[in-house]
């Protein structure tokens, strides 16, 4: 439900000592949201399916590669040419296809999302954190040319992590009596419970020369966990079969600092 985002500043709350309660008030407070917008929600997209939406959009001799199947993504970010700004409202979930002339991108269904973001500075007071919840009936269409592409990226890691915090505790003293020696007048330790956290992260990372305005942009698509990992290498491996940029061989432009 979350972005990629949010899920950085959800990570990132391991370092209050009471994210455990932290934790537990935004799910609780996130799924109340959540189940207050759906109460409101009213759909629009008229039982339109993803196979009539498709139909209309091929060209004449236009077909489907990855053995016509498609990419399930999650959530697709355009960033600038380093990878830091966005550039245009990201795409919430839908599928990806693949085709002998373009990457088409298309959201055509209920989506659910949630954004967590931070106030002032969460480790004092009165900072803290800023939940927003949508359920939105979502149209978005958009296609990219193969030939506008330059680079592509696999990432995938599952996994689970753990993480603790161990805190320094002046001594009753205030370590007035710690050259001493005295093992009570020094600095006390402790450590709060461990939080596990399991993982699992896909997403492909595409450099485009983005359309109409030809601006180099990265496109990051960050795939549903159920998508079969060899889907994701089909769809990599026909992208790079069929986008010029991919496989051509590109002669340095003169002037670029090359050795004669």
């Amino acid at each position: 439900m979350y972005d990629p985002t949010s899920k950085a500043v959800l990570d990132g709350t391991y370092v209050h000592m009471s994210r455990g309660i932290l934790n537990g008030l935004i799910s609780q407070q996130t799924s109340e949201m959540y189940r207050s917008n759906v109460a409101a929600f009213t759909g629009m997209h008229d039982n339109l399916s993803y196979d009539s939406l498709l139909a209309g959009l091929l060209y004449r001799g236009e077909t489907l590669l990855v053995n016509n199947q498609y990419i399930y993504y999650s959530y697709v970010s355009f960033l600038d040419q380093h990878g830091n700004s966005t550039t245009k409202t990201p795409m919430r979930q839908g599928r990806a296809f693949l085709t002998t002339q373009r990457l088409l991108m298309l959201s055509a269904e209920t989506t659910a999302g949630a954004n967590l973001t931070k106030f002032g500075d969460p480790k004092k007071l009165p900072g803290g954190y800023h939940v927003e919840t949508s359920c939105n009936d979502t149209l978005h269409y958009m296609s990219v040319p193969l030939s506008c592409f330059r680079s592509v990226e696999l990432y995938a890691s599952v996994g689970v992590k753990s993480t603790a915090n161990i805190h320094g505790q002046a001594p009753c003293c205030c370590g007035l009596c710690g050259f001493f020696g005295m093992e009570m007048c020094l600095k006390h330790w402790s450590v709060d419970v461990t939080q596990g956290q399991a993982h699992n992260d896909r997403y492909i990372t595409m450099g485009v020369i983005m359309p109409p305005w030809g601006t180099r942009s990265f496109l990051q698509m960050y795939l549903n966990p159920s998508v079969p990992l060899t889907t994701t290498k089909d769809f990599v491996s026909d992208l790079q079969r069929h986008a010029p940029g991919l496989h051509d061989k590109i002669m340095p432009e003169a002037g670029d600092g090359q050795i004669g």
